[in-house]
């Protein structure tokens, strides 16, 4: 999946992703892998962990098989559950939900593969980031090649849409972290007021949830 920020996504380690991951988490799930750098991480971190990955680009997933267990070649929009009941401790979807025209129902037929006290870790874009505001002020949409106007972005999400998709798939969010992404311009017009300015400033939601 493309990245949000970087055109390199595909060889991202993801290190905010991989600090949501529970330490006991020891078999994991990592939807749109890319070349594997964030399982490699993972695997790095803690001996004995299996990540298997779901990669759509054949070449992207091919890399990743020389650092994951186990790597799938599937479109996420029609792979329905490919591996059986309760195969893992933890699922990620970093910035792939807004990729897909029905993340929700990928959500929601994911969640049996999870153990009990399993968990999912989602990264998604936040479409109120201050810039994405401006640009609409400015210029009005127009897609890029990547970004929070990537033009393979098929959904576009606030945090209140990002919570209420989660929930509706049948998930108990547990934790929500903003990425925060400013100018230091920003950051010092907005430090008195920043619980209240927070979702303006955060690229990104980072998004922990126990399926319920």
């Amino acid at each position: 999946m493309a990245g949000l920020t970087d055109p390199g996504y595909f060889s991202n380690e993801r290190l905010e992703v991989a600090a949501l991951v529970p330490a006991a988490a020891r078999s994991i799930l990592d939807v749109g892998c890319g070349a594997g750098r964030l399982g490699r991480h993972l695997k790095e971190t803690l001996a004995g962990r299996r990540v298997t990955g779901i990669e759509r680009e054949p070449a992207m997933a091919a890399e990743a098989r020389s650092v994951l267990d186990e790597v799938l070649v599937a479109d996420l929009e029609t792979v329905g559950q490919p591996f059986p009941h309760e195969s893992f401790d933890c699922i990620i979807f970093a910035d792939v939900l807004e990729h897909l025209v029905h993340p929700e129902e990928l959500l929601r037929s994911f969640r049996p593969m999870l153990r009990p006290g399993g968990c999912v870790v989602c990264s998604i874009p936040n479409i109120r980031h201050y810039s994405a505001i401006l640009t609409l002020l400015v210029r009005g949409w127009v897609y890029e090649e990547y970004g929070l106007f990537d033009r393979t972005h098929l959904r576009f999400f606030s945090l209140r849409g990002m919570q209420s998709m989660l929930q509706s798939a049948g998930y108990t969010i547990d934790l929500v972290r903003p990425r925060i992404v400013a100018s230091k311009k920003a950051r010092l017009l907005t430090a008195p007021f920043r619980r209240q300015v927070e979702e303006f400033l955060a690229l990104q939601y980072l998004l922990r949830a126990l399926p319920r």
